[in-house]
């Protein structure tokens, strides 16, 4: 099946492993998982291949098991929405292709079907999950009815805040900053005008925890418990500096609101 490869065909399998595994990166995969399906997709397709990944960027090299033709590809890593549907349909994917021995052509087809899959969900029901679940997180916390109420709102603020400004270009660390700003901004403007909650404070500090950076920690850890040095310190550093910036917005706020960020 893989006698003969040209070098056009490696090329191609070269660009779609590439395309695939920074897509399963941008998504909020870890470095092994991604490892492991791009190789296991390699296998099948007849190459051998071999990744080495940045916070950035990443570098993939196919090599035709047959006549030893190599081909690398640069592709820069996207930053994609975190959805486990999509990493679990992928990673299905990549043993479809193995376990049903599929062309080149039928793994390209398969996976933009899987894509415009992904794609078809609509944003409202994210933005409403969102708000209402971290409703939920302030209600485990203690908080009543009113305040449930204020996170919620003030959570569909910042969540569309930033996406509209990620959106328009705007670094993606300012645009986490002003949407903590503004998520925390609303219960505190809520409050100052009387609002009837026992439970203001709860409300001020769950605000914000929708921005909190669990993904990129999370695999931060795993990437350096199994050997992924390099990339899990950037995922740390990435996780660093989201925190950093959701406390210079509820730093903002506080400040405005109380003229000291020592007391919530």
């Amino acid at each position: 099946m893989f006698i003969n490869m040209t070098v056009n065909q490696l090329k191609r399998i070269a660009q779609f492993l590439a395309e695939y595994s920074a897509c399963l990166i941008g998504s909020g995969v870890h470095t092994s998982r991604t490892v492991r399906n791009t190789k296991r997709i390699g296998s099948a397709l007849g190459c051998e291949t071999h990744l080495n990944l940045f916070m950035k960027t990443m570098t993939l090299t196919v090599r035709d098991e047959e006549c030893d033709e190599i081909i690398t590809e640069v592709i820069d890593i996207p930053s994609l929405p975190i959805k486990f549907v999509l990493n679990a349909d992928l990673s299905a994917l990549s043993w479809e292709i193995h376990d049903r021995k599929l062309s080149i052509e039928e793994a390209e087809a398969r996976y933009k079907e899987v894509l415009e899959r992904s794609n078809r969900q609509a944003f409202w029901k994210a933005w409403l999950l969102i708000a209402i679940s971290n409703a939920c997180f302030c209600a485990l916390f203690g908080g009543d009815l009113i305040a449930c109420l204020l996170v919620a709102l003030d959570t569909a603020a910042g969540f569309y805040l930033r996406k509209t400004l990620i959106a328009l270009g705007l670094n993606h660390y300012i645009a986490i900053t002003l949407a903590a700003f503004v998520s925390m901004a609303i219960p505190a403007f809520a409050i100052y005008l009387g609002i009837p909650t026992q439970t203001g404070g709860t409300a001020l500090a769950t605000s914000v925890l929708y921005l909190i950076p669990g993904v990129p920690l999370i695999n931060g850890i795993i990437d350096i418990v199994e050997g992924h040095t390099l990339s899990g310190t950037s995922r740390l550093i990435q996780g660093a500096l989201i925190i950093l910036s959701i406390a210079c917005g509820m730093a903002m706020t506080l400040l405005i609101a109380t003229g000291t960020i020592a007391e919530i």
